[in-house]
């Protein structure tokens, strides 16, 4: 997004130069006289104050849009940093609720905070979705540091992998890489919701592999993606899916720019994701 406003602002200068230099060529031909002089005056002059009046409102008018997309980005950031305290109160009062039925050892009472939990963790993945989204809009950066991707993986997919068959294997020679922990964790995060959402199988393998371009993440959940290919991870698309946000791969395949890394999306013979992670230069 901020590269299209960096590019449209640059074909505005291009416009507003392109009129000036008109507007001189005709003044020097105003001021060399001459049998055109007249209808260069009019008809010239009218067409050249025509277009410095539809260049000024554009340019009103894309400078008003801009000032109100960040405006719209800084309250979406601040309501998300606000929903999130409360957010995280509901969750951590929802697990002891679970901690105290669990004692009590009744089904039904353990459905229904099973639930609660669930729910409230897919609510704050929705926030850091928006946070993150708003962040990477602004132009924010990312902090990597040496992540030790089998231990994360191993602590992150006992908090959001409930109810998937996971399988992972390593790749025992190489274990840390350069990763943002909180955009790693979200982008988890969104891989594991879009299984949940749109996986009939509801089983995950992982692995992790050395390559020259670095420390490749392959995640397959053995999906079948039926739309288009040159539009999948583009924001809020969603193919012909009701449900979901549209941004959640769009932030993996961003997230994974800003850490230096990259995102590929394997089509065939199934739906598969690529993650490639810089090495620590010592690796």
């Amino acid at each position: 997004m901020k590269d299209k406003t960096k590019l449209l602002f640059t074909l505005s200068l291009i416009w507003a130069l392109l009129i000036l230099a008109i507007g001189a060529w005709w003044s020097y031909l105003l001021l060399k006289g001459g049998q055109t002089t007249n209808m260069i005056k009019w008809e010239g002059g009218t067409f050249f104050l025509l277009l410095i009046l539809i260049s000024g409102t554009l340019l009103f008018l894309y400078l008003k849009d801009m000032r109100k997309n960040k405006a719209l980005q800084a309250f979406f950031s601040s309501m998300t940093h606000e929903l999130k305290t409360p957010l995280a109160s509901i969750r951590l009062q929802a697990d002891a609720i679970d901690n105290y039925i669990k004692s009590l050892d009744h089904k039904v009472l353990k459905t229904l905070s099973n639930r609660m939990i669930e729910d409230t963790q897919n609510l704050e993945i929705q926030m850091d979705k928006i946070l993150q989204l708003s962040r990477i809009e602004q132009g924010g950066n990312l902090n990597p540091t040496f992540i030790n991707l089998q231990s994360f993986l191993n602590h992150s997919i006992k908090k959001m992998g409930m109810g998937l068959d996971i399988n992972m294997t390593f790749d025992k020679d190489v274990q840390q890489i350069m990763a943002d922990e909180f955009a790693l964790e979200l982008i988890l995060k969104n891989l594991l919701e879009n299984t949940k959402k749109h996986s009939k199988i509801n089983k995950v393998d992982i692995s992790t592999k050395k390559t020259p371009m670095g420390m490749m993440l392959t995640y397959n959940d053995y999906g079948i993606f039926k739309g288009e290919q040159k539009k999948l991870g583009q924001l809020f698309y969603k193919h012909n899916s009701s449900s979901g946000s549209g941004i959640g791969l769009y932030l993996a395949y961003r997230l994974m720019q800003k850490m230096g890394g990259r995102l590929e999306f394997i089509f065939h013979p199934n739906l598969s994701f690529n993650l490639y992670f810089k090495l620590p230069e010592a690796q």
